[in-house]
């Protein structure tokens, strides 16, 4: 989703249309798969994999910092949140015991939401169970936030025509953006 290639340039297309666009750092899944492996290895009383995934998971979280910290005044929001936040933010649409991408984009959408994005692109795969599952909920979270989203699946082929999805997708946005925002 976040290859330019595999979705078609779509950043670049949102800012034709004068949009910015947010990603996911890829840090996140990174983040994710250190936090379920601590949390399977307390579980499982593996405490020697524990140990390495804590160490592993504080060394990665520091690096990550000094180089957030080197592009603050760059960050709009500054650091990312902590993966047990954007779980949080999704459990009430996905459960925690249902791992993977799913419970990340929704996760992240509402983190977005709550940054002050004006709309959601939800890019994925073509046929991607995860992909499929958060294009469900983010229809419940556009009821609940009133923000627009646009689910778009691609496959690969280079072909995929969205230019009249995205242009009616940034017109709302626009419109959305206008509305005075509420507390």
């Amino acid at each position: 989703r976040s290859n330019r290639f595999s979705n078609d340039d779509l950043v670049k297309k949102v800012e034709e249309f004068g949009g910015e666009a947010w990603l996911a750092p890829i840090a996140e899944w990174i983040n994710y798969l250190n936090y379920m492996g601590k949390k399977k290895s307390t579980q499982k009383k593996r405490l020697s994999n524990l140990l390495k995934l804590v160490i592993t998971d504080h060394i990665q979280k520091k690096e990550e910092h000094r180089i957030e910290e080197i592009f603050s005044k760059y960050l709009r929001y500054g650091r990312e949140p902590q993966i047990r936040h954007v779980i949080h933010e999704a459990s009430p649409y996905i459960h925690e015991s249902f791992e993977g991408e799913a419970i990340l984009s929704v996760g992240k959408s509402i983190d977005f939401i709550q940054k002050g994005a004006s709309g959601i692109i939800n890019a994925m795969p073509f046929t991607c169970m995860p992909g499929t599952i958060s294009s469900a909920v983010m229809k419940l979270l556009q009821n609940q936030y009133g923000v627009p989203i646009l689910n778009v699946a691609y496959d690969g082929q280079g072909l995929t025509n969205i230019s009249t999805r995205l242009e009616a997708f940034m017109h709302q946005v626009k419109e959305h953006s206008r509305k005075p925002q509420e507390s």
